[in-house]
């Protein structure tokens, strides 16, 4: 992904040996403006006759007063509940941390660089969190149904059936399975686990069209399709949380 898919860059400074990350956007302002916004971001509008040396200096020149700002953003940040949504924020995905970044615009998420770029006109915590939720719902089946497609041609001789999958965000359980339906379902929350975590919560569920108990039987059949089941569930267990 472009960063200007955003319609603005990102440069950042150095003050004192501190980076200080800004965006920077060009647009039709007398001279240069400069904000730091409730996600913590150093926002500069600047006209576009405006120098780039410039605008890079005068950021310099106003180092002190961002960094404070930023400090003063990183005590409201501490005092919100866990599954607040705000810029700067580290949220899983597939196992690896990554810092959100929320720019205003039409609703677009995409990954790069160990980043989450959100442009969206939310502006409430709600709704952030509804928006990524849906997002990472749209995520989840892709990447289940490739999963399940690794999996199931190394179960099927067992006599298991190839799943339909339903992807739910579950508050107590990572999945679940009717028989008689065929169907499993898999929380949208390990999206933020690593693959094999999730590769141990499919070889469960199906481990469950021939054992409908968690007996001795169903345990060996576990164990012999996927020997480190009880790493990964103790890392899914443990791991990748974000409160969101």
């Amino acid at each position: 992904m472009e960063k200007g898919d955003f319609a603005m860059e990102l440069h950042a400074i150095e003050y004192e040996g501190i980076p200080i990350e800004y965006e920077l956007i060009r647009k039709d302002v007398k001279y240069i403006n400069l904000r730091v916004n409730k996600h913590g971001q150093v926002v500069v509008s600047a006209a576009k006759r405006v120098p780039f040396s410039v605008i890079e200096e005068f950021v310099q020149s106003k180092a002190l007063w961002i960094i404070n700002h930023l400090a003063e953003v990183e005590k409201i940040r501490m005092a919100q509940p866990s599954g607040a949504m705000y810029g700067g924020k580290t949220l899983y995905y597939l196992g690896e941390p990554y810092t959100l970044h929320i720019a205003q615009g039409l609703r677009q998420i995409q990954r790069s660089d160990n980043i989450i770029y959100m442009s969206t006109f939310q502006t409430d915590s709600v709704g952030l969190r509804s928006e990524y939720l849906d997002w990472l719902r749209e995520q989840a089946t892709g990447t289940f149904t490739k999963l399940l497609d690794e999996i199931h041609p190394k179960v099927k001789d067992y006599g298991i059936p190839y799943p339909k999958i339903q992807v739910r965000n579950m508050r107590s359980i990572w999945g679940s399975c009717t028989v008689e339906t065929q169907s499993i379902r898999l929380n949208l929350q390990l999206m933020k686990a690593d693959p094999d975590c999730i590769r141990q919560v499919i070889y469960h569920e199906l481990a469950h069209f021939r054992f409908a108990d968690h007996s001795r039987r169903f345990y060996a059949l576990l164990t012999e399709w996927m020997p480190n089941w009880k790493e990964c569930k103790e890392r899914l267990e443990t791991m990748y949380k974000d409160g969101v």
